[in-house]
């Protein structure tokens, strides 16, 4: 079963601080959207255990997704309309969508049974 468990149980500011600062020049660093995918992996990896992240851009005003790039772990994309996607709702709405067990999870049922093929223990999407 996948989550996402913090590797350090506690970091104090200064170690928070470093972090941010280099996942901020990570971003910054890149020109494509593999790139950044691969490198905000690396960096996010460094302070939080998880087994996938993906990046995807929406073309502007649109559903329509233009990049869908895997830092780690890849899977296939699901084969759902985009409204039963959690990351089409983070989106939308702006805040993240946290799914903290997908066996008991109520939200998005086409996108649960999927997690649950995948082996997905939990999730978050965000904008």
């Amino acid at each position: 079963m996948n989550n996402t468990v913090p590797i350090i149980a506690r970091e104090t500011s200064s170690h928070r601080y470093e972090a941010v600062m280099r996942v901020s020049e990570a971003i910054a660093a890149c020109r494509e959207p593999e790139e950044l995918a691969s490198n905000l992996a690396d960096e996010i990896g460094d302070f939080l255990h998880f087994d996938h992240l993906y990046l995807t851009v929406f073309k502007e005003n649109s559903r329509e997704i233009e990049y869908l790039v895997w830092g780690k772990g890849s899977l296939p994309f699901p084969d759902l309309p985009i409204e039963e996607l959690p990351m089409w709702h983070a989106m939308a709405s702006g805040d993240p969508q946290h799914t903290a067990d997908w066996n008991t999870e109520k939200r998005f049922p086409q996108f649960k049974e999927w997690a649950q093929k995948m082996g997905l223990g939990s999730g978050v999407a965000c904008r």
